[in-house]
């Protein structure tokens, strides 16, 4: 287990009896599917754990205490699955391990605690993120997969399309201003933005980010973490970033009125200001920064652009099985494009690849609106964002819709998939 045995030498020296249990849907993670009996540490199952969830691209892990057991659960692709319950004796002796891995209090058992630790996997790094609150069987551990040497993963890559992709290009080009990524939360936000910092950064533009937490650890990128606890608020870091003469600032998330504030004045003074906002579309974000109590007259003089987003999962390559392309869906989801005749559509199946699920990966179904001088004129008279949507219609422009209905047609993702992302924006019309 390499570097963290010393730091776990002579905790526990009990091996405890395990019976794994292999069931169908774990065939991915075991090789057997028969029950075996197994004697380890509990730093030992946790160092598996780990393993296994790196092996299967999980982007966290969830150790859950209940009266009779521990469950084990991985987040694949934005969706929770159960890997296997394991003895409640176990416990303890696991968050100890964590404690340990993350400098955390050992002793402290009544409230949350939020640490990170580092780790290898085939001679790759990772950081493993924290988070340990209490419950009413134990204490309840969320490990967060953080990956120490991502790749830059380009827009195209991320489910942009060629045309989309030439527009976001264009407005983080610009040298001051505010460019905003909406959506709810999990749906892809921070690492569209990774993406576009890693992309635009260079020796010649100073970048600092503010971020609650820092996630992503970038080459040649200053990154500064929130502390409330200390009085480091997002605003407070922006006023000291000010100071720094940056060229692009990266505000992880405007979520109160004087953030904003702070983001808007340092887009008025020179710089380009990158910020996620939750909001239900890309129209839906100036009304959420109108909710804040930012003036109108402010959001039309700095904002240069906004890019909403929602995720679809991605269909595994192996076992995706090709059916006809269903127009009467496309038809009353709103579609108004050609459907191409070589268009070839599939669904989801389910293979040893893919965990049974029929998916692998996860793409992005963007909506980007550039501002331009009409735009900002609108914005400043703000009466009602259904004024705002009746222009965007009108102009033609792509919609988060028509996004994921391309994913579609283009053979990556499947009906279920694009039909949610469709109900969720709410502009799905099929009965059901």
């Amino acid at each position: 287990m390499g570097k963290w045995r010393n730091l776990l030498k002579n905790v526990f020296e009990e091996r405890i009896p395990y019976e794994l249990p292999i069931s169908s849907t774990e065939n991915a993670f075991h090789e057997s599917q028969h029950h075996k009996i197994v004697h380890a540490t509990p730093e030992e199952f946790l160092d598996y754990w780990l393993r296994k969830a790196i092996d299967t691209r999980a982007s966290d892990i969830h150790f859950e205490c209940f009266r009779k057991s521990l469950v084990v659960r991985y987040r694949i692709d934005g969706v929770l699955k159960k890997i296997t319950d394991v003895p409640s004796n176990l416990q303890s002796g696991l968050v100890t391990c964590i404690k340990l891995l993350a400098r955390l209090r050992l002793d402290e058992r009544r409230v949350p605690q939020d640490g990170r630790f580092a780790f290898e996997h085939h001679d790759q790094a990772f950081d493993f993120r924290v988070s340990i609150i209490p419950s009413f069987f134990g204490e309840s551990v969320v490990l967060r997969i953080l990956e120490h040497d991502n790749k830059t993963i380009d827009l195209r890559s991320l489910g942009a399309s060629e045309e989309q992709t030439i527009e976001m290009n264009m407005l983080t080009s610009a040298s001051n201003g505010m460019l905003l990524v909406a959506g709810p939360t999990g749906s892809g936000k921070s690492t569209t933005l990774y993406s576009i910092i890693k992309n635009i950064s260079s020796p010649e533009r100073k970048v600092l980010t503010v971020e609650d937490p820092v996630e992503y650890q970038i080459s040649g990128v200053n990154q500064v973490a929130v502390n409330e606890t200390v009085g480091m608020t997002f605003a407070r870091a922006l006023r000291a970033m000010l100071r720094q003469a940056p060229n692009i600032i990266f505000v992880g998330e405007i979520r109160d009125k004087e953030t904003a504030e702070m983001a808007i004045r340092a887009a008025l003074t020179g710089h380009l200001v990158l910020s996620t906002v939750h909001a239900r579309d890309t129209l839906n974000a100036v009304t959420r920064l109108i909710d804040l109590g930012v003036p109108a007259y402010l959001i039309a003089a700095t904002l240069r652009g906004i890019l909403s987003q929602r995720l679809v999962q991605k269909l595994c390559q192996k076992c995706a099985k090709k059916v006809p392309c269903d127009e009467e869906f496309l038809r009353r989801s709103g579609y108004v494009g050609d459907v191409p005749a070589d268009a070839v559509t599939y669904e989801a199946v389910g293979c040893d690849r893919c965990m049974l699920t029929g998916y692998r990966g996860r793409l992005a179904a963007y909506e980007v609106l550039s501002i331009d001088a009409e735009w900002r004129e609108l914005i400043h008279d703000y009466s009602d964002e259904d004024i705002l949507r009746e222009k965007f219609t009108r102009e033609g422009r792509k919609t988060m819709r028509e996004s994921a209905v391309r994913h579609y047609l283009e053979g990556n993702s499947d009906l279920i998939q694009v039909r949610d992302v469709i109900a969720e924006v709410g502009s799905y019309a099929m009965a059901h």
